[in-house]
């Protein structure tokens, strides 16, 4: 066996070990069909090539001739579809030159030597336009990274086919060492690598993973070796030595990769290891952040410490979710604010996408055709590298919390034409997680300091309110005692000022001690047909020329709540649109409507209430601050009846929704709980039913 014949036996096995490998892949790889159809036809054909060797012709020769016809096929077939160009003229030689060795090899001109080597030739030259397909995007390329790793997988794919192409001399007569088939196979190795990752690695990248195979495979064979040896010429320990060095390469190899690889990371790529080694402790000074400031701080002060970014930055999202801000950056920034509208196209490609380079984004824009200056797609990709530009980010990672993005983790090098790797972009997207973490246990942590706070003014409120009840009605009383026969009409009308202005202040301490009060109703089975009676009936009185509507099925189901509780929501809202409607000028049309009708939310089925009028409507900017204690629009209100009927129908798992349209009416609906079945409740309102009962 020659040393041709081996490079093809040692090739065909390391190309069926790259497929299968590749084949098994869980995850979704981008052209994993077609290269894998490649690597099957190189396979092939190096088996062939071994089998013809060895057997010296007869049927291994048509078998190496349609296997190399396979190897034409599958080349256009994944370099077309790699490049997104469907390279019409190659595959329509290559079909034809195919059908006719089809047919040439069933006769007896497919054991021709001659046929053989213009078979072999058609395959290396299907190969070699393919790569020459690279070398033209190469070319045409305009962004440096790109340019820069197409020439190595253009420079490596020469090497390949013009080896390969040597390996034909000796069927000339002349004598040439044959490397080609090893040579194609360490190539297809590396774009093994770029397939599986969907991007194209830089050289030093490529270099190392070969260096970690070659090591792990040296490894590998010292066991066997040592296992063998052990054996000798001992037959019967045979079996048993082989049983045993698959048990030992099963639990040893993982480890031995893993130190192999880390090994040869701190080697050739010291910037990377360092990086790994500063991100690792970032983790381990994250676990006890719960600050946004000392988060940025820590973040940034370990990436500059890196030595692996010029700039660095961390927006994060205002509180009114307005705009996105940075505290602080590593390097200069064009802008320390992005309002969320003028940076929509970033926000939404960031959110979706998870990442944003700006190489691929040029990549995206040069791919555009030459007439598409306007269209949409080229306003996005415009839209979203300038705002990249403005942040001073190469490449920008999404910070996401229960699907909102809050935040955005900005990098760029400049010192380099290289991109990050994917390794380093690994170690920074898993970096994002624990971000979103500590921003999420930071909100929580603000919320609770905010509801501390707001319950500690709360409670001074109250007391104050109880303490301003007992004066006034000291002051009230005062006035009452004065006796009008010895006032005159002026000092009359003083004293009736002033009890009016004390019923007046009293009322609003009432409301703001119901207000305050925590929750003290009694949530259990209740229907709401009578609550919704009771309401048309007050409402009724007080407005007789009112047409009031009420509309409730037969078969409602009975909701979770406290019945006199949802009588004086109902009763509020429906005074509001009682009042909102008689104050318009067409209050002689005017019409109030009450119903409840069975509804889904989120998947719950639950019992909707709802109170329509035919009024002005709401204005926009009164709508937003509805439920604002003390905010109203009515010359005698306190501005907390909605206020506190909003904080109610929450003790109540339910909130007001308004809808309001100018000149049409409004409409206000809450929707509780079903009461039946039970297991439809939720695990509060199940407590209290229970305690009830109790």
């Amino acid at each position: 066996m020659g040393i041709q014949t081996q490079s093809a036996t040692i090739a065909a096995i390391i190309l069926l070990a790259l497929g299968i490998n590749l084949g098994l892949q869980e995850r979704r790889v981008e052209h994993r069909g077609a290269f894998i159809g490649l690597l099957t036809a190189f396979f092939f054909y190096d088996l062939s090539f071994v089998l013809y060797q060895v057997n010296a012709g007869g049927f291994f020769t048509r078998m190496l001739m349609f296997s190399g016809a396979g190897v034409a096929q599958a080349s256009v077939r994944f370099f077309s579809r790699y490049l997104n160009s469907p390279m019409a003229n190659a595959r329509l030689i290559t079909n034809a030159c195919t059908i006719i060795v089809a047919v040439l090899g069933v006769t007896r001109f497919g054991e021709s030597a001659l046929l053989g080597v213009l078979v072999a030739g058609l395959a290396v030259g299907a190969y070699g336009y393919g790569i020459f397909r690279l070398y033209q995007r190469y070319r045409k390329s305009q962004s440096v990274v790109e340019v820069r790793r197409l020439s190595y997988l253009v420079f490596g794919g020469a090497v390949s086919v013009g080896f390969s192409t040597l390996d034909l001399l000796p069927a000339a007569g002349l004598s040439f060492p044959a490397f080609g088939h090893l040579l194609t196979c360490v190539y297809l190795y590396f774009w093994t690598q770029v397939i599986q990752r969907s991007r194209l690695l830089d050289l030093r990248e490529l270099l190392g993973r070969g260096l970690a195979m070659l090591v792990q495979s040296v490894a590998v064979w010292i066991i066997l070796l040592a296992l063998l040896v052990w054996v000798g010429d001992k037959t019967g320990l045979l079996l048993f030595n082989t049983l045993l060095a698959g048990v030992v390469l099963y639990f040893t190899f993982e480890p031995i990769t893993t130190r192999i690889e880390r090994w040869i990371g701190r080697v050739l790529f010291r910037d990377t290891a360092i990086l790994r080694d500063q991100l690792g402790a970032l983790r381990r000074d994250l676990a006890n952040v719960i600050h946004m400031g000392d988060l940025v701080d820590r973040v940034l002060d370990r990436l500059q410490a890196s030595r692996r970014v010029t700039h660095a930055s961390i927006y994060l999202l205002e509180s009114n979710a307005s705009a996105y801000y940075s505290l602080r950056s590593i390097g200069p920034l064009d802008t320390e604010r992005v309002n969320v509208v003028e940076g929509r196209a970033f926000f939404d490609a960031l959110r979706a996408e998870k990442i944003l380079s700006i190489e691929n984004i040029d990549g995206e824009l040069f791919e555009l055709e030459d007439g598409s200056e306007r269209t949409p797609e080229r306003e996005r990709l415009v839209a979203i590298r300038q705002t990249m530009l403005d942040m001073s980010a190469g490449y920008a990672f999404a910070v996401l919390a229960k699907d909102r993005l809050v935040g955005v983790l900005n990098i760029q090098d400049d010192r380099t034409r290289e991109a990050f790797s994917s390794s380093e972009i690994d170690m920074l997207a898993s970096l994002t997680m624990q971000i979103s973490t500590v921003l999420e246990n930071s909100e929580l942590f603000e919320q609770l300091k905010e509801r501390d706070r707001l319950q500690v003014m709360g409670e001074m409120a109250a007391g104050m309110a109880h303490e301003i009840r007992n004066p006034l009605g000291a002051i009230k009383a005062a006035g009452q005692l004065l006796d009008p026969d010895t006032l005159d009409e002026e000092q009359r009308e003083f004293v009736e000022v002033i009890i009016e202005e004390s019923d007046r202040l009293n009322h609003v301490l009432s409301q703001f001690l119901e207000y305050a009060r925590p929750y003290r109703g009694s949530l259990q089975a209740c229907a709401l047909a009578p609550v919704l009676e009771r309401v048309c009936k007050l409402l009724g009185a007080n407005a007789p020329d009112l047409d009031i509507e009420l509309s409730v099925p037969a078969d409602l189901p009975q909701v979770v709540g406290d019945a006199d509780q949802l009588v004086q929501v109902c009763l509020n809202l429906g005074r509001n649109a009682v009042d909102a409607m008689l104050e318009a000028p067409q209050a002689e049309e005017s019409a109030l409507f009450l119903s409840a009708r069975v509804t889904q939310l989120r998947g719950e089925q639950r019992v909707e209430v709802e109170i329509r009028d035919t009024g002005p409507g709401i204005p926009p900017e009164v709508r937003r601050q509805l439920f604002v204690p003390f905010f109203t629009t009515k010359k005698h209100g306190t501005g907390l009846g909605l206020a506190i009927c909003q904080r109610i129908l929450q003790h109540h798992d339910a909130k007001i929704r308004v809808h309001s349209t100018p000149n049409e009416g409004t409409r206000m609906s809450f929707a509780l709980p079903v009461a039946d079945p039970e297991h439809r409740l939720s695990g509060e309102h199940r407590r209290r039913l229970t305690a009830e009962v109790d």
